[in-house]
């Protein structure tokens, strides 16, 4: 029987509307910010597709993770993620956009944990 692969790179662009430079930010990245198992697949919206800003994606194991857990709409679910994905930007050298900075002002409830 013939096996199908797909690379990381394959899996995260399918049904994703993120820049290719907003999943190149996350290429490396294993780790599920879930569960924390390194089997992440997917990079999730946290907030939905509002935003194709990096700061509104979230590495998840699709499967175990993400379908299906109502969580992630909780909003102390939802913040965790978000802190989460700026402090792993910010530690790899990310400079904030126009765009991440609109993202941050209209959604302020959430990015308490900005000093």
């Amino acid at each position: 029987m013939l096996e199908l692969t797909m690379t990381k790179y394959e899996k995260i662009l399918m049904k994703n509307n993120f820049t290719d430079k907003t999943i190149d930010l996350f290429f490396w990245n294993q780790e599920c910010w879930w569960c924390c198992k390194s089997h992440a697949n997917c990079l999730h919206h946290i907030l939905g597709r509002v935003s194709t800003s990096p700061l509104n994606a979230a590495p998840l194991n699709n499967f175990e993770c993400h379908i299906g857990n109502g969580k992630l709409t909780q909003d102390k679910y939802i913040t965790m993620l978000l802190k989460k994905t700026y402090d792993y930007l910010k530690k790899d050298g990310y400079t904030l956009t126009k765009q991440d900075k609109e993202f941050i002002q209209k959604y302020n409830k959430y990015f308490t944990f900005i000093k």
